[in-house]
């Protein structure tokens, strides 16, 4: 059970070779609750940029014209950075809880610890929110980890709290939205402010439907009419040896896995799997994440969820299966979807398959994906990421951007919260 099972063309089936290594515990945080940090007027008129919040894909020569001023976006969120004593005092601890001679080995934050300890101060949440709320948007949430700010408004809000203008966008055929220069917030709140996010609709790019080599998908597997072999469970169970884990009475029982997508699925889809593959059937459970308009279909982002679903559920029959997903706002996407998975700790094991070109990462949103992940690290959450489709051909394809070697990102997440450096993982998975 300590090798990550990969399998040639769809590598994210080994979710089940961690399940029996992953487990939970709550701490206490014995440091200080953050301090206020907010500490001048916040004066529109004296802005600092946030480097890194306009896309490399939204090029100049692509533009397409403006989005109208009316236009609404739900589900924008201003994420918020730790001090370097907090960023300090995080490494420590995710050093010792992964120090099995530490009396904090294996000993995980709730969200609502994680908020207490490395969160904003409450005075500071508060000022953001007037402030927000001074330029006419309507506050949704604020996270439970303390770390970001979710409200919705209209084009023109927008323009006038972020210093910027909203264009379409017209790339390798599609038409996307985006902000036209990186935003700008007071002064007095740059020092909080590490991104602003989803006032793009560049979405990462599923392993199905994706860019680069990709292969046709096809229903069968197995078939004895058409002559072709796809894995089944059963199949993967064999190849990676899991069937001794099995007969040790390892299913996934007392486990949970959160599946994430950017599309709603068919249920009878994942049902029809399971019985063809031989199980019972087992529907996952279904968290739509708020703020992300409603449940619906998306070719491609579909297909992608319905392979994962159907093969954690039957590698993993005992366990029970999220699936966590966004709705239609063309602004959201799979990454809220992991914001939501590690916020509200909805299960031990997260499971992505989604990759984006190294190259288009931000600097900003590079910090934003390193405080997620460590985040997990520190609730005991297992991020498991596709790897093996493309490996280092996310780019390929992509307009404008230049490959590198993929693996910059500080944490790759393995079973119980032990981190490792990645190797070749393009992208890992930020946008």
């Amino acid at each position: 059970m300590q090798a990550l099972l990969t399998v040639g063309v769809r590598k994210r089936l080994g979710i089940a070779g961690w399940i029996a290594a992953c487990s939970l515990f709550a701490i206490s945080s014995p440091a200080q609750r953050p301090v206020a940090r907010i500490t001048t007027v916040v004066d529109d008129a004296d802005r600092t940029t946030i480097y890194g919040t306009h896309p490399v894909m939204a090029r100049t020569e692509d533009e397409a014209g403006r989005v109208p001023l009316g236009s609404k976006f739900e589900g924008i969120s201003i994420a918020f950075s730790r001090t370097p004593a907090q960023e300090a005092d995080l490494q420590a601890l995710l050093a010792a809880q992964q120090d099995p001679t530490s009396p904090l080995y294996a000993k995980w934050l709730t969200p609502d610890e994680f908020g207490a300890r490395f969160g904003l101060a409450d005075s500071d949440i508060a000022k953001v929110q007037s402030w927000v709320g001074q330029h006419g948007f309507t506050v949704e949430s604020v996270s439970r980890s303390k770390n970001r700010i979710s409200f919705s408004g209209t084009v023109e809000q927008v323009e006038a709290a972020f210093g910027t203008e909203m264009h379409y966008y017209k790339v390798n055929g599609e038409t996307h939205f985006a902000p036209s220069r990186d935003v700008s917030v007071p002064a007095a709140l740059s020092s909080v402010v590490q991104t602003v996010t989803n006032l793009s609709s560049f979405r990462p790019k599923s392993h199905i439907s994706g860019r680069g080599p990709r292969r046709v998908v096809s229903p069968d597997f197995t078939s004895s009419q058409s002559g072709n072999h796809f894995l089944t469970p059963k199949d993967v169970a064999t190849i990676y040896d899991i069937n001794p884990a099995y007969k040790a009475g390892y299913n996934g029982a007392g486990q949970s896995i959160a599946v994430v997508g950017q599309s709603a699925i068919v249920l009878s889809d994942i049902e029809h799997f399971q019985t063809a593959a031989g199980f019972a059937v087992k529907d996952p459970t279904l968290v739509l994440v708020p703020n992300t308009g409603t449940a619906t279909i998306r070719s491609g982002d579909e297909a992608e969820s319905d392979l994962d679903l159907e093969y954690t559920s039957t590698i993993a029959s005992g366990a029970t299966i999220y699936f966590v997903y966004v709705g239609n706002n063309a602004n959201s996407g799979v990454f809220d979807s992991i914001q939501f998975a590690v916020t509200n700790k909805t299960a031990p094991i997260i499971s992505v398959s989604y990759g984006l070109c190294e190259a288009a990462l931000g600097s900003s949103g590079y910090s934003s994906l390193n405080a997620i992940l460590a985040q997990a690290a520190s609730q005991g959450q297992s991020v498991i990421v596709a790897s093996g489709d493309s490996g280092s051909t996310d780019c390929y394809g992509e307009t404008g951007l230049t490959s590198r070697r993929c693996g910059l990102h500080k944490y790759h997440i393995l079973a119980g919260g032990q981190r490792q450096r990645p190797r070749q993982l393009c992208a890992l998975l930020y946008s």
